[in-house]
């Protein structure tokens, strides 16, 4: 944890109260899981639950169907840990959460940190955070449209794992031979997220050409039907077909560019790689506008149609290519490959100014 990087000496505990036992309520851990399933199965459905919420009178029905319980659990979890600061990366925890601590025995800081990258739900922009910290521009402007006060946002990029950054030069090269691929050849990462998406085999099967001079590392995550069946094809050693892994900063090292969903934990992190994108799909609503921002940033390209893919990595995967160069060149200029440590920096920094008040109130 970044924090800890900084600070060896800081306590630092992790709470779901939506999901985690500690919420005393079975019906906040059924509500909160229909979220995983209803995405993979229904986009539009939660596309249409997402605008249908994103709104005040809404968004306070929730807060009243979720506040009570969880309100609960952060209270007992405060008197318990006795934090001076609170990490808010959930849009419906901030209010709640904030209440909280109005209501305890002590001052304590609040922090969110928005983890979307251009349009998110009303819930994230909570004007009364100590410090409400963003990914991107797009999202600055929204906060300030809504309300946030501008000394209370920091523009600092999206917190993803510290493993993602850009190779260092001949890492690429090494790690390839540690793959099993070609060193020389161009190389594409297809990833289905945790779950495996259920577009990856034609995306796949569009993109393993026999003719073509490229070669594909294609991640499955958690869907091992799609592994095993990817699997029992001969692909002549162009494909390395892999399910659930824990080293995709490896992988996105290795590669040249990387194709999948808009998810904004993704996009981070090949961001953070410096690496170029091509999005095949997004999840109606909070997805919606990264695709915009991938292609107005030139960082990417929105291919969602197999035949349209596979146009785009001939194009790409010409030897010194432009377009790659262009795309490559903008990650590396707008990415925060060490968001996580600078989002820490700022946590530690209103955390002490909360100790201090509490060791002098004493």
């Amino acid at each position: 944890m970044a924090i800890l990087q900084l600070d060896p000496d800081a306590r630092v505990e992790q709470l779901d109260p939506l999901m985690g036992e500690q919420s005393s309520s079975r019906l906040v851990r059924r509500l909160a899981s229909l979220y995983s399933p209803l995405i993979q199965r229904s986009p539009p459905l939660w596309g249409a639950i997402y605008h249908g919420f994103n709104n005040r009178p809404a968004f306070a029905l929730v807060r009243g169907v979720f506040g009570g319980y969880v309100r609960k659990v952060l209270t007992r979890e405060l008197a318990g840990f006795d934090p001076d600061l609170v990490v808010s990366v959930h849009p419906l925890l901030n209010h709640v959460a904030w209440q909280t601590i109005r209501r305890g025995q002590r001052p304590r800081g609040l922090v969110t940190v928005i983890t979307d990258l251009v349009d998110f739900h009303l819930g994230w922009m909570f004007p009364r955070s100590d410090l409400v910290v963003v990914p991107t521009e797009m999202a600055r402007a929204e906060c300030l449209a809504a309300g946030v006060p501008e000394s209370r946002l920091r523009l600092l990029g999206l917190p993803v794992d510290l493993r993602f950054r850009p190779p260092a030069p001949g890492e690429q090269a090494a790690l390839r031979r540690r793959f099993g691929l070609n060193e020389s050849r161009f190389t594409i990462l297809v990833a289905g997220g945790g779950e495996g998406s259920g577009k990856l085999l034609r995306q796949v099967r569009a993109l393993a050409r026999r003719e073509a001079d490229w070669q594909l590392i294609v991640v499955c995550g958690r869907n091992e039907k799609l592994r095993r069946r990817l699997s029992r094809i001969n692909w002549q050693s162009r494909a390395l077909i892999l399910g659930f892994v824990d080293y995709m900063p490896d992988l996105m090292r290795a590669a040249d560019i990387v194709v999948g969903k808009a998810g904004p934990g993704a996009i981070g992190e090949a961001l953070a790689t410096g690496m170029p994108m091509l999005l095949t799909s997004y999840l109606p609503g909070q997805e919606t506008q990264n695709v915009t921002f991938v292609e107005q940033s030139g960082i990417g390209r929105y291919e969602p149609k197999p035949d349209q893919l596979l146009a785009a990595v001939r194009e790409l995967a010409e030897p010194g290519s432009p377009s790659w160069r262009a795309m490559a060149e903008r990650a590396a200029k707008i990415s925060h490959p060490y968001a996580s440590l600078d989002i820490a920096r700022e946590c530690l920094r209103v955390a002490a100014a909360y100790k201090a008040s509490e060791q002098a109130s004493r």
